[in-house]
């Protein structure tokens, strides 16, 4: 529950914004800003997959959801850093918290990544409500990343996994992913 007095926003994780689990999201986050009335951030990593960027793509569903324009901010408005992954994406959802007096985070997601993300702000200072959605994404390699982000997470090296790093540097370099 959110503490009486607390600033608090609703985070949208989604990476995959044309998926099933990605509608799921939307509506659990659209629920959620229709019954506490708080805004919704949307962190979501920039990827070459897509042509328009992906919180563009999570705003625009959360607006046809009956979410106003308004009580949704991408982090383009928010901050100036770039996030790819999961791991810079807490850390620059902390920051921009931070610096906006934010003390709680409503985060919605699917278990894992709900996991990770709480494995990856747990010194932050905020106060994680999870709100999770179902793990529709039974991908092996998805499921195993998450396996193994979560315990890195808890260590604290989480953000320097070398695969995550090296997938980090490609998906910077490249305009468009290969087909």
């Amino acid at each position: 529950m959110i503490p009486p007095g607390a600033r608090a926003v609703i985070w949208l994780l989604c990476t995959y914004p044309e998926t099933r689990e990605a509608d799921e999201r939307v509506q659990a986050a659209a629920r959620l800003q229709r019954t506490l009335g708080l805004p919704i951030w949307l962190f979501g990593s920039r990827s070459a997959q897509y042509p328009t960027p992906v919180e563009q793509t999570l705003r625009n569903k959360l607006v046809a959801a009956g979410v106003p324009a308004d009580a949704v901010a991408c982090s383009i408005e928010l901050t100036t850093a770039v996030t790819l992954d999961t791991s810079q994406e807490a850390v620059n959802v902390a920051a921009t918290a931070r610096a906006r007096g934010i003390d709680a985070l409503v985060c919605v997601s699917n278990r894992l990544q709900l996991l990770q993300a709480r494995a990856l702000l747990r010194r932050s200072g905020l106060r994680l409500i999870l709100a999770p959605t179902p793990l529709r994404d039974r991908r092996w390699w998805y499921v195993t990343f998450r396996l193994v982000l979560i315990p890195l997470a808890l260590l604290g090296l989480g953000h320097r996994f070398p695969p995550l790093v090296l997938l980090r540097r490609a998906r910077a370099r490249l305009a468009s992913w290969p087909v």
